[in-house]
């Protein structure tokens, strides 16, 4: 059954220019022109929203297209950290300032890739991996537009498993305890992000499966 699209546009929009930045800092710190930081910005702000859209939901042009809004924001991002941003890519603890500001995107995208996968008619399973991908398309195709290997892919604080962790309780709050949908959606994106902080400050990490060994490179 189809469902209406009632999440506050704010959370949509947030992630976006959350992701830009975090995305402008990655090309900033790279030593991108600001031409390139715009660039690494649209894709870790669109990515994940251009898989969804493209691959899954194919209900006419991607929304990112659909409002300027989106592309505004990233813009915003790219440019403020143009101006401003020198003061964060020299920190000790980039990376990690990095990792918080994914980790607040991430639980907001799967909430909306969920949604509008709910709105487009797929059924509950399906949504929650196109909310997945949301979440974390965009961290991937950024990663590897600037050879990084992608977070996803490597043992270290979980990523995708965050993504899931935000949608199923997103689910708990709005489905089995029926809070209204704006509430359950802010809630799971604390959830998501009190997750990454703690895996951050207790250092709690993925690990590679026992007995795969890395092959040697040549």
């Amino acid at each position: 059954m189809e469902e209406s699209f009632a999440l506050p546009h704010i959370i949509d929009y947030g992630a976006t220019l959350l992701w830009a930045v975090s995305g402008a800092l990655i090309g900033a710190r790279r030593g991108y022109d600001l031409a390139g930081i715009t660039a690494v910005a649209l894709v870790a702000a669109a990515g994940g929203g251009l898989l969804r859209d493209g691959l899954f939901l194919q209900q006419g042009p991607p929304v990112l297209v659909q409002s300027p809004t989106y592309l505004m924001l990233i813009l915003i991002g790219a440019v403020g950290v143009g101006q401003f941003g020198y003061r964060v890519v020299r920190y000790r603890s980039f990376e990690t300032v990095i990792s918080l500001l994914d980790g607040i995107g991430i639980g907001a995208y799967a909430i909306v890739g969920l949604q509008l996968a709910r709105t487009a008619g797929l059924d509950l399973t399906a949504a929650i991996l196109v909310g997945i991908i949301n979440a974390v398309g965009g961290g991937v195709l950024r990663d590897l537009l600037v050879h990084r290997e992608p977070d996803i892919f490597r043992p270290g604080i979980p990523t995708a498993l965050a993504a899931l962790f935000g949608c199923l309780v997103f689910l708990f709050f709005n489905r089995l305890l029926d809070l209204h949908i704006s509430l359950a959606a802010w809630i799971a994106i604390a959830a998501v992000f009190l997750m990454r902080y703690l895996a951050l400050r207790h250092n709690f990490r993925t690990r590679s499966i026992i007995g795969f060994t890395q092959p040697n490179e040549e």
